[in-house]
């Protein structure tokens, strides 16, 4: 997705020199559907850190309550689950950052394309 909105950045930019119609409505086509698959990982982004902090909490009162060898493999399994979906949520935050981005440099063509443009 982010080649795909980068392409379509480069290719509006450009475009933008001698708005139409047709371009318009192509562009707002465009932003609605890039701003729909930000709120699609924005819904996504927020579960995955949802369900780390259930598996941290978990992770944590298991360590408190089960020490020494009786839950040493169940922690550790929940603590495998929790660096996982650590992991899986910073990638989601980053490319969320850059889908935000994106939309935002779109809106500023929005208002190029409208000849609002307060540059």
């Amino acid at each position: 997705m982010d080649k795909k909105l980068k392409n379509y950045i480069e290719e509006i930019s450009k475009a933008s020199e001698h708005p139409s119609k047709e371009l318009i409505e192509y562009h707002k086509t465009m932003t609605a559907q890039f701003q729909h698959e930000r709120l699609i990982h924005l819904i996504v982004t927020l579960f995955f850190a949802l369900f780390m902090f259930i598996a941290f909490t978990i992770f944590l009162s298991l360590a408190l309550m089960l020490p020494g060898e009786s839950g040493t493999f169940l922690t550790s399994c929940i603590g495998v689950i929790t660096l996982i979906l650590i992991i899986v949520t910073l990638f989601y935050i980053r490319h969320y950052y850059q889908l935000e981005n994106g939309t935002q440099i779109l809106e500023d063509i929005t208002k190029k394309l409208y000849g609002r443009d307060s540059k």
